[in-house]
């Protein structure tokens, strides 16, 4: 009979479950137990993530898959942050982080490159401010242990436009946000370079991309070669709020904004657009299902696709 080597079969059964165990470093996140959706949205995580309450914005999960965070809006229209842990092979049940605030609201979670900082906004008052003002502000938290530190506001740098959210950071540091134009009655987007010492003043995007409609929510890939936005201009999809996606040309300016077409945008609402930090899955908020706003979710196939057929247009 032929002898079984015990001590092989027990190393390889290890590394077996060490493979299925890899963290999310190597691109592996548990995605909440989903079914990873092709090249047609679908609803996010029903009853976890998508209820029947309002979520104000795309979940964003760290990079190493540890966590996740995303917004809910209240009734009376302030928000709060809701967050997951992933600890022991499970996801935690959704509570507030510890960090969050009892007396204001905050919006609009996103991490960094390295998952070690999180932006979000809120309306928490500045140092030395005595009135609460109702200002939407970018603040950032650092992950301490397996916590949070205290909340900072950002470089006041960035104040420029007074107020600043929906935001998003790109591996350089670079931030792009929304911003309320003078009168408050239209939002457009802004940019601001990260330097040693803080951010260079913000400025506008142009190209197309900031203009007198309404323009929100940016979501800028990690090497800053597309951005993507929403925007109720007229040529969407039968006159809603569209996903946009504009491409970077070789002269660093940004190309004429594309609409992202019916696989993401529908004859609804289509907002809150965030890619997972693998690259794999484009994120949005949407109440094409019937509620206030639902999550959904798509391969990023589409913005593969998207930038094939927009570079046959580009002068070689």
């Amino acid at each position: 009979m032929k002898r079984t080597n015990t001590s092989r079969t027990t190393i390889f059964c290890l590394w077996v479950l060490a493979i299925i165990n890899l963290p999310a470093a190597f691109g592996q996140i548990n995605y909440l137990g989903q079914v990873p959706p092709q090249n047609q949205a679908t609803l996010f995580a029903k009853g976890i993530i998508s209820t029947d309450a309002y979520e104000h914005s795309a979940p964003a999960f760290s990079p190493d898959g540890t966590r996740v965070l995303w917004t809910i809006m209240r009734s009376d229209y302030t928000g709060y942050l809701v967050e997951m842990t992933f600890v022991n092979g499970q996801w935690s049940k959704p509570a507030p982080p510890s960090f969050a605030s009892t007396d204001t609201d905050d919006y609009y979670p996103a991490f960094s490159a390295d998952g070690q900082t999180l932006h979000f906004a809120s309306r928490r008052k500045l140092p030395n401010e005595t009135d609460k003002n109702g200002k939407l502000r970018l603040w950032k938290v650092a992950r301490k242990g397996e916590g949070w530190a205290t909340p900072v506001p950002m470089d006041t740098t960035l104040l420029l436009f007074k107020e600043n959210f929906g935001h998003s950071v790109a591996k350089s540091g670079n931030i792009y946000f929304s911003f309320p134009e003078e009168g408050g009655k239209m939002l457009d987007i802004a940019y601001a370079q990260k330097t040693k010492d803080g951010f260079t003043p913000p400025q506008k995007l142009m190209g197309g991309i900031s203009t007198e409609r309404y323009e929100d929510g940016p979501f800028i890939a990690p090497d800053e070669s597309y951005l993507i936005f929403e925007s109720n201009r007229p040529e969407g999809m039968e006159g809603s709020t569209d996903l946009y996606i504009c491409f970077k040309q070789k002269n660093g300016e940004w190309d004429k904004p594309l609409n992202m077409g019916p696989e993401v945008n529908s004859k609804f609402t289509e907002r809150f657009a965030k890619v997972s930090p693998d690259g794999n899955y484009l994120f949005f908020g949407s109440n094409r299902g019937g509620a206030l706003a639902d999550i959904y979710w798509i391969s990023t196939n589409i913005i593969d696709q998207l930038k094939k057929e927009w570079l046959k247009t580009q002068k070689l």
